[in-house]
């Protein structure tokens, strides 16, 4: 099956992460953070999928006037200031306009939706 997929990427610091790219090979999103290890990013990768309807985004411009977001899952504890969550994506580009970066949104939001779908199926992200 056709269709957006995680791909498993090495950070400069060694750290493993992944980037979401869709069937025509243009990326979609990268991962926030670096894992230490492989079952790490897989935690992380199920978590993200488990949470993807709690995710909040935030769409923000960079001085150049470039629109990017910022996926947040839910924060974890109830104690004042513990934030608004953890950071757990971003956009894989800038865009010129709002309204385009609100659109790249909804394309991550089914390119993890249908990396789900073929998780549960085949039992592996990758």
């Amino acid at each position: 099956m056709s269709g957006p997929r995680l791909v498993p990427v090495r950070g400069a610091d060694g750290r493993a992460g992944w980037s979401l790219v869709a069937a025509n090979g243009r990326r979609l999103a990268t991962a926030v953070r670096g894992y230490r290890s492989e079952p790490e990013l897989a935690s992380g990768v199920a978590e993200l999928l488990a949470e993807r309807a709690a995710l909040r985004f935030v769409l923000s411009q960079s001085e150049d006037r470039q629109w990017t977001w910022t996926a947040y899952l839910p924060a974890r504890s109830t104690r004042a200031g513990a934030g608004g969550g953890e950071a757990v994506a971003r956009s894989a580009r800038g865009y010129l306009r709002r309204d385009q970066c609100r659109q790249s949104v909804t394309g991550f939001l089914r390119g993890v939706e249908h990396v789900r779908r073929m998780w549960r199926t085949s039992g592996n992200p990758w």
